[in-house]
């Protein structure tokens, strides 16, 4: 392939440089000797001449060249010189570069094709901008700890895949290991598909008491959640990097919230791809799992971020192990409970409302709410079962219609802990405070708090 590039002068060249002296099919032609001087002085090549003149173009042999590259400021000259250009060869593919009230002048042409400015920036300077932003991060990150700190790195009561597959990377951004930064929680992970994850790649997810928290001046980082989830709170907090919408305002050392982000994965591997750092396929398997679990393989909540975060892993990681991860064995005692609550679903206004009652397990809750969106004309899941002393709750919708986070932080939010994204939400409250809310814990009692207000959410206009 041999390019032509055609400018006015060296602009393009100083930017595309690398490229230009790489590869020698790129020759530069300018208006003036100088300039062809300066670009030949560090490595390109290039000639020089009147631009609208058809024996400059015999000069550079137009009919070997595979593709001209128009970089000209100026309308009236950009548009003469492709019309000469046309004129001399008809079949050439000419890109155009130029602003975008600019390209919508020109005229039409299957072989001429526009490249905006903000297009080119957007391309080939966003990107790097990105990565200066993460970098910095990454820089403030590390001088939040000492060496010779032991760092607790707190996930939620039932850590998930994305919370997991984060912990793990801050632990590799730091240079630690499990012993000095253990990944704790004071709960337990609970969901067959998470306890394979962890068992299939060997994390140990260490329980905690608030007491040993802090114990001998340990330091504390929170990934996927953040400090007013916990109740007491957690006193200081190092580190909070999250993807979910701002809870009640808190403080911390350093704080990294990206809500329009579907995944926190999708943070941490910005990060590594900003200091350079390859990651394991370990490593990649977690992060990856972890944005397609939170995303339900990029189909609700996402962003373009999360798309270029799981393309960059994609190469380092297992897909049989995530796989397996996402294909556990299901107890028996799961299946009937699974079972017992679709015998008992409720349909209003495609909204499936399921009370599972008792349940051994909290993660058969969010899993039939899940498959609630299997059933046809279903737009929203809402279910919930006892857990000990605690009701919880679940909610999935399909991912066009809103807000399954800010209704559960309505109703529930002041007597217990709720939020969550547009498309899937969660709330979890002491058993006693709800029963003073609202008499009882009953299906009936759920579907009658959540329909009205789901049905108004749909309702409402999209800027709502």
């Amino acid at each position: 392939m041999k390019y032509l590039a055609i400018c006015e002068d060296d602009l393009l060249f100083q930017f595309m440089r690398k490229v230009a002296t790489r590869r020698g099919e790129v020759l530069f032609l300018v208006q003036a000797a100088e300039v062809t001087r300066r670009i030949r002085r560090h490595g390109g090549s290039s000639q020089w001449g009147d631009l609208e003149a058809e024996e400059t173009y015999a000069k550079c042999h137009i009919e070997q060249i595979s593709q001209a590259i128009l970089f000209i400021r100026e309308a009236g000259l950009r548009g003469r010189v492709y019309s000469l250009l046309r004129r001399l060869n008809k079949k050439l593919p000419i890109l155009s570069l130029s602003s975008e009230k600019e390209a919508k002048g020109d005229q039409k042409d299957p072989l001429l094709r526009h490249l905006t400015l903000e297009n080119m920036f957007e391309e080939f300077c966003a990107p790097q901008l990105l990565d200066a932003f993460n970098r910095q991060k990454v820089e403030r990150i590390r001088s939040l700890f000492r060496e010779k700190d032991k760092i607790n790195i707190l996930l939620q009561h039932d850590p998930d895949p994305d919370g997991i597959g984060s912990a793990l990377a801050l632990r590799e951004l730091l240079g630690r290991n499990k012993t000095t930064t253990p990944i704790v929680t004071f709960g337990e992970v609970t969901r067959p598909e998470n306890l394979a994850m962890i068992r299939l790649l060997d994390i140990q997810i260490d329980r905690i008491t608030y007491e040993d928290l802090h114990q001998g001046g340990s330091k504390l980082a929170l990934v996927d959640v953040q400090p007013p989830y916990f109740d007491p709170p957690l006193g200081k907090v190092d580190l909070v990097v999250d993807h979910h919408p701002r809870r009640d305002p808190f403080s911390a050392r350093f704080t990294d919230l990206r809500t329009s982000y579907g995944a926190t994965s999708t943070i941490f591997t910005e990060y590594l791809r900003a200091t350079g750092m390859e990651p394991s396929q370990r490593l990649a398997t977690a992060l990856l799992y972890g944005i397609k679990s939170d995303t339900l393989f990029l189909e609700r909540g996402s962003d373009i971020a999360d798309l270029e975060a799981f393309t960059f892993l994609y190469p380092f990681a297992s897909r049989a192990l995530v796989t397996r991860m996402e294909r556990p064995s299901l107890p028996r005692e799961d299946l009937a409970a699974l079972g017992r609550a679709l015998s008992r679903i409720e349909l209003n206004n495609g909204v499936a409302v399921i009370h599972m009652g008792e349940v051994k397990r909290e993660d058969v809750i969010p899993q039939m709410a899940e498959f609630c969106l299997q059933i046809e004309g279903v737009e929203w899941g809402v279910v919930s079962g006892l857990s000990g002393d605690r009701v919880v709750i679940s909610v999935r919708n399909v991912g066009y219609v809103k807000s399954a986070g800010d209704i559960l932080k309505r109703l529930f939010d002041e007597i217990g802990s709720a939020g969550g994204h547009r498309a899937m939400a969660k709330a979890v409250i002491p058993l006693e405070r709800f029963k003073e809310q609202f008499g009882e814990v009953s299906e009936k009692v759920i579907r009658e708090a959540m329909v009205p207000l789901i049905t108004q959410r749909v309702e409402e206009p999209e800027s709502a």
